[in-house]
């Protein structure tokens, strides 16, 4: 019994094998005027439906049609070269497939397409007591929709709505400049684009001249920041040398009246310390009370400062205020 089952099913595979390869004979003999539209995803699909034993097309796309309404329809899926047409299902190289009988809409596979036939279920099922039947995909069936559907004709005609709607998808996503250029130089011998490649020659200039008096603006407000950075540096240094002026002058000042001061010293003048009340060579007594200390003092002359300035003794030793 596995012997004829085995034997069987290899004379069947050698019989239905290779769909797609006699298909690329039978559609390479098809003389098909192309249209330079090229699909990115490398294929066509096609939904097709089947009324009174006539196959029409329900629709067209280039990018992979998932789900199909009615159990009477079906989606190929063919090559650019138009030398491949397939059920838009996974495929294996045998070319048989083991199936339940049940069909439903819900998944499209092979066991629910209606471009198979069957390889003798009831005949299987007898040689090996199985419930399963066997299918294989129908190259003769695919032939018959490609021809009554005029397809791949059908598919040069959607081409051309195809290239116009990326042509409009191409110009309505435009935002840039380089943009506009790269659909210009695609569509610009393209009739249906005749209208929009002015339209994208405006566009693309306008949005060169904004572009050239944003760098424009952007050049005018560095040149202002750098000028406005380089006079608060400017401005900066010339407060600080003013400061430093002030400074300077106050310091001569100071040692000035300190100079002063001391070149004027005399008994009875108030000092930092006290009234003087004796002066001896570069030596001044004053009278400052100091706890433990005493009341009167001997100072340098050199270190003895007017009242205002504070007077402080450390362990019995005077200490001249903080100077410059």
């Amino acid at each position: 019994m596995f012997y004829k089952y085995t034997f069987f099913t290899i004379l069947v595979s050698l019989l239905f094998f290779g769909c797609s390869a006699s298909n690329q004979n039978a559609l390479s003999n098809k003389s098909t005027q192309k249209s330079s539209y090229v699909s990115q995803s490398g294929y066509y699909y096609a939904l097709v439906e089947k009324n009174n034993n006539i196959w029409k097309v329900v629709d067209i796309q280039d990018t992979p049609i998932q789900i199909r309404q009615k159990t009477n329809q079906e989606i190929l899926k063919i090559n650019e070269s138009y030398t491949h047409v397939e059920p838009n299902f996974d495929i294996n190289k045998s070319n048989i497939y083991d199936c339940n009988g049940k069909k439903g809409i819900k998944e499209y596979a092979v066991c629910s397409s209606n471009l198979t036939g069957s390889l003798g279920a009831k005949n299987i099922s007898e040689l090996l007591n199985s419930s399963k039947s066997q299918r294989y995909i129908d190259e003769e069936l695919i032939k018959e929709v490609i021809k009554q559907t005029n397809l791949f004709y059908a598919i040069e005609n959607k081409k051309f709505a195809l290239e116009h709607e990326e042509c409009d998808r191409l110009f309505l996503s435009a935002k840039t400049a380089d943009e506009f250029d790269a659909f210009i130089e695609k569509y610009s011998s393209y009739k249906y684009a005749s209208t929009l490649i002015p339209l994208a020659e405006k566009n693309r200039d306008n949005l060169k001249m904004q572009e050239q008096r944003r760098r424009e603006e952007e050049q005018k407000y560095a040149k202002v920041y750098e000028q406005k950075v380089l006079k608060s540096e400017k401005q900066l240094e010339r407060e600080n040398e003013a400061l430093a002026d002030i400074e300077e002058k106050a310091i001569r000042n100071f040692q000035n009246t300190i100079a002063n001061f001391r070149k004027t010293l005399k008994k009875g003048v108030e000092t930092n310390c006290g009234p003087i009340l004796d002066i001896k060579n570069s030596s001044i007594k004053v009278y400052f009370p100091v706890k433990n200390v005493g009341n009167e003092h001997w100072i340098d002359a050199n270190k003895i400062f007017p009242k205002t300035h504070g007077c402080r003794f450390v362990n019995g030793n005077y200490i001249a205020p903080a100077t410059f």
